[in-house]
């Protein structure tokens, strides 16, 4: 069971109604007296900044049932989407326009959540309470500024900075770079960084130390500063605090929750009637197999060429079984058959029916309380294994892969520490694929390193071979080099801007 004294889900009554006043829109149009006044309205600003990320994987304060980490696999060829989700099909092309309509729900996202810590950052300072406690709840509105600003950067590139509310008179923002974007979340998440190393079972959930140490590193790692990431990553890896669970199914089935691998994971509650749950059972599960309540929508569905990823000899990983239906499989007694004609393969991970422990919502939005990692202690370790090949220390490296590949319940074969620095890099790239299959990592790995539209356009994807798929010409994703590296700014957001925001070049 999970102990939410604290976290977002136990707080429905403050993320109901707090979201109403925290959630201003327009800015200025709602009253706000008499807010702001107690240690507990501190609270629920902080509890609305982290209401904001519920959305990341299809909960939470937005109606998007489809979230944010649909854009880490749809963007690669490790995931098709559903032939009705006609715009995520333009994303996985590399056919969409400014005016795709997720492309929209994103930037709202993104916005909303650096709204609100902005928000909670100006109004707490001051309330009369706890200087202590003060301090601490700052932090966190600083983490999940500085999370949602890397989010920005890595998203859209150049956006607009926004550190402050914003007044009627104020709303119209040139774009700052990415390299502004990277600094800002450097700053945050330093001032993060000082938080709490853990909490008591009430506060489980809230962002650590250790959580604002690793996003930093992930910011460092973008900009390829990986003597400023090593410490970090090292504080993290010698706390003693984390180590790999043993079950990988577990991390994904709603079993264990807040657990040792965890560094960082999104609280979710069902039944509360205030969408504070994980829809992502629903959307995930195979279309039209009847696992699950609601069904199933198979909205995202696993690719050819993701399945040819995982190694197959000396023995086949089995991350490919706990993460991908294949034909055949059985699920609690119902033999998966790919009864819609997709792709042959379907999501596996949060598929839940209930029997794990995991509480699911058995009417309409199907929510369950299943948790979601954004970050946990395998990203720490191939995070260090990429900081310690890159400053020329393969041989150091390939004992931190195999650690996660050693993991008991995946037990791959180790790799040799005779690998050179190439070979490991692609030991690396193998491995955040088929470890962080359908938890929006991989898209934004490719871009990192520079080689998204060599890999996209490689004769070796499924989607390119033309004896397979001649209908494209060996030419399925459409990514252009300089263009596609980041998003372009929503039309609709250039049109409100009445030439205060400029279009990426070559959008």
């Amino acid at each position: 069971m999970k102990k939410l004294t604290f976290t977002i889900a136990l707080l429905a009554v403050l993320a109901g109604g707090c979201n109403d006043k925290l959630n201003l829109e327009p800015i200025g149009s709602v009253s706000q007296d008499g807010f702001y006044t107690t240690a507990d309205d501190a609270n629920a600003a902080v509890v609305a900044c982290y209401n904001a990320i519920l959305a990341y994987h299809t909960g939470g304060s937005t109606s998007n049932t489809t979230g944010m980490d649909m854009w880490g696999d749809i963007q690669s060829s490790d995931a098709e989407p559903h032939p009705d989700g006609v715009a995520w099909n333009q994303i996985y092309q590399y056919t969409l326009q400014p005016n795709n309509g997720e492309l929209s729900n994103q930037w709202f996202q993104i916005y909303e959540g650096i709204y609100r810590s902005n928000q909670a950052m100006e109004k707490i300072p001051g309330i009369e309470m706890d200087e202590a406690l003060k301090g601490r709840l700052i932090k966190e509105a600083y983490f999940l500024r500085g999370w949602w600003m890397l989010r920005l950067a890595k998203m859209y590139g150049d956006a607009p900075l926004v550190t402050k509310t914003l007044g009627i008179d104020d709303l119209l923002i040139p774009k700052s770079t990415q390299q502004e974007l990277f600094d800002q979340a450097e700053k945050d998440l330093l001032e993060a960084s000082t938080l709490p190393d853990t909490y008591d079972d009430a506060n489980l959930g809230r962002a650590t130390s250790y959580a604002a140490k690793t996003v930093l590193a992930e910011l460092y790692l973008w900009e390829k500063k990986w003597a400023q990431a090593k410490p970090l990553l090292e504080t993290v890896i010698n706390s003693g605090k984390f180590e790999l669970l043993n079950s990988y199914s577990a991390l994904f089935d709603g079993s264990v929750e807040n657990h040792s691998e965890s560094i960082f994971e999104i609280q979710y509650k069902a039944n509360t009637g205030k969408n504070l749950g994980n829809f992502s059972t629903t959307y995930s599960a195979p279309n039209g197999e009847g696992y699950v309540p609601g069904g199933g929508w198979g909205w995202i569905r696993p690719t050819q060429d993701l399945v040819n990823e995982y190694e197959k000899t000396p023995k086949e990983d089995p991350r490919l079984n706990y993460s991908i239906f294949r034909k055949g499989d059985n699920f609690e007694g119902q033999i998966f058959k790919d009864v819609v004609n997709g792709t042959g393969f379907a999501l596996k991970k949060w598929v839940i029916s209930g029997k794990t422990g995991a509480e699911i919502e058995q009417n309409y939005p199907w929510h369950t309380s299943a948790n979601f990692a954004l970050y946990r202690y395998a990203e720490v370790l191939l995070m260090y294994a990429e900081v310690l090949n890159e400053t020329g220390s393969p041989a150091a490296a390939v004992p931190y892969i195999n650690q996660v590949r050693a993991r008991p319940s995946v037990n791959m074969p180790a790799l040799a520490t005779s690998l050179n620095k190439a070979q490991v890099f692609e030991a690396i790239r193998h491995e955040r694929r088929v470890e962080f299959t359908f938890e929006g990592k991989i898209a934004f790995d490719l871009r990192r390193w520079g080689i998204a539209g060599s890999f996209l356009r490689s004769k070796d994807r499924w989607q390119n071979d033309t004896k397979i798929n001649p209908q494209w010409g060996g030419n399925f994703f459409k990514y252009v080099d300089g263009k596609h590296d980041f998003f372009p700014i929503p039309q609709s957001e250039i049109d409100k801007s009445g030439g205060t925001l400029v279009q990426h070049p070559k959008w």
